[in-house]
């Protein structure tokens, strides 16, 4: 079981966390839940209704859509993020290429932890609009 200062630094290594106080990502740290996934296992299937994200600490995790791989993640890798923030139902499955080891961050945990603090809201709102912006530049550079 990891503790809380080992989720933060996890937690510090993601993009969307970048700009979070560390006193802030501690109570992000103590809702995260330490999941296990064996080799082969499915996480999430397209279609599924989107209550959370993860982050890979230990093994591997392959992103699919329609059955063509999309994505393979990384340690310290976060995946499921754009439907934990919408609660869409999932466009990608993902699945345990190992055993893996994971945090997950439930959306109405996470939701409720952001409600009263600002820090963690502005350092979202930042990265998800830096994100919106990278697509849009994508778009713009296919037009």
């Amino acid at each position: 079981m990891e503790t809380t200062i080992i989720k933060v630094i996890h937690l510090q290594r993601l993009e969307m966390f970048a700009d979070i106080p560390s006193e802030q990502l501690a109570q992000i740290a103590d809702i995260c839940r330490e999941v296990h996934f064996n080799e082969n296992e499915t996480i999430y299937e397209a279609g599924d209704t989107a209550d959370a994200m993860y982050i890979l600490l230990d093994g591997k995790v392959k992103i699919t859509r329609e059955n063509v791989v999309t994505k393979k993640v990384s340690k310290d890798e976060a995946f499921g993020i754009w439907g934990c923030f919408d609660r869409s139902p999932r466009l990608y499955t993902a699945q345990a290429l190992e055993d893996s080891y994971l945090l997950k961050l439930d959306s109405t945990d996470f939701f409720d932890l952001i409600e009263d603090r600002i820090h963690v809201s502005r350092g979202l709102i930042k990265f998800l609009v830096k994100k919106i912006r990278s697509l849009v530049e994508v778009r713009d550079q296919l037009a």
